[in-house]
């Protein structure tokens, strides 16, 4: 399910206050190693990526139907993990007014923190564990 890429060029150039991002289902970092609790924390987000991707496919493919959409519609599958982060984050962002609060308190990001100090997280978690973070 992860695939992790060390001193990646692609990191270099699109992250600026952090060392390692979730694209996909891929881990891209800057560093030449990674510390567990890292690896732990990317590898949720890769794993809530997939859900939303299925899911948000899933509701599309049913639009599709139902409505005789275009099936280019199915390209928001793969991007619904991150509008759903930038849309939560900004919210929270207006309630908080502090950026670290609203990070922190992003679902997502709840979620993937429990998991950094359990190295079977990802096998005995339910799916969608994310949503118990709201």
């Amino acid at each position: 399910m992860k695939k992790i890429f060390y001193d990646n060029w692609i990191a270099k150039i699109i992250l600026f206050t952090c060392n390692t991002i979730t694209l996909g289902p891929f881990v891209l970092t800057k560093q030449k190693t990674l510390l567990q609790s890292t690896i732990n924390h990317e590898c949720t987000h890769a794993r809530q990526w997939i859900e939303m991707a299925v899911a948000s496919g899933t509701v599309i493919w049913i639009l599709m139907l139902i409505f005789d959409l275009s099936s280019w519609w199915m390209l928001i599958a793969g991007v619904f993990f991150y509008i759903w982060y930038a849309l939560e984050y900004l919210i929270r962002l207006a309630v908080y007014r502090n950026h670290k609060q609203a990070y922190k308190s992003i679902c997502f990001e709840s979620e993937a923190r429990q998991a950094e100090n359990d190295s079977n997280y990802l096998e005995n978690a339910h799916y969608f564990s994310w949503i118990k973070c709201f």
